[in-house]
């Protein structure tokens, strides 16, 4: 099978200053504080607080809390958005959670949308919205592409680039329209 040529290709990260200053700190401090609560409970026979957990508990409690918070603080380092068009398709990876392909010919509409990542979508990432039943993925900006499907399905890709995402899409949409 024949590649395609690649006309568009970007690829974002959260805001590293924003998971190093927010994310990374909250998070290790459950560690240590869960850490610190089995030393005080399991070795020191010193509970933490007037109804503390039994042993049992703490320790189930800290198998979930430990492991979670150690995902969390892996996930925003590795959480990246790459997008991809060619002369077919377009192709949204949110690593590491899901990919997606949208063909050119399963395109109903498309257009250049100004969005609030909070407001209109509960935060980034791969978030969906209620308001606009429409599934983002938002890494950075404010600004991205809001692409109405052939099947009533949304999809908004929020990117720095959205504006040259825009005229890619425009420009083989209208090519396509042409030759039919």
């Amino acid at each position: 099978m024949k590649e395609e040529k690649e006309l568009f290709f970007v690829e974002e990260r959260f805001d590293q200053r924003w998971n190093l200053f927010f994310v990374t700190p909250i998070a290790a401090g459950f560690i240590i504080f869960q850490i610190y609560s089995l030393y005080s409970q399991l070795i020191l026979h010193s509970p933490i607080g007037s109804d503390p957990l039994t042993d049992f508990e703490l320790i189930i409690l800290s198998i979930f809390v430990i492991p979670l918070m150690i995902a969390i603080i892996w996930l925003f380092f590795v959480m990246k958005l790459t997008v991809k068009a060619d002369e077919k398709k377009i192709f949204i990876r949110f690593y590491p959670l899901m990919k997606k392909e949208i063909l050119f010919d399963e395109i109903e509409s498309f257009e250049i949308k100004e969005f609030n990542p909070v407001i209109d979508f509960g935060g980034w990432g791969l978030r969906y919205s209620i308001l606009w039943k429409t599934t983002g993925y938002i890494m950075r900006g404010k600004v991205g592409v809001h692409i109405h499907l052939k099947n009533k399905k949304n999809i908004l890709i929020g990117t720095q680039r959205a504006n040259e995402l825009y005229l890619i899409i425009k420009k083989i949409v209208e090519t396509q329209h042409a030759a039919s």
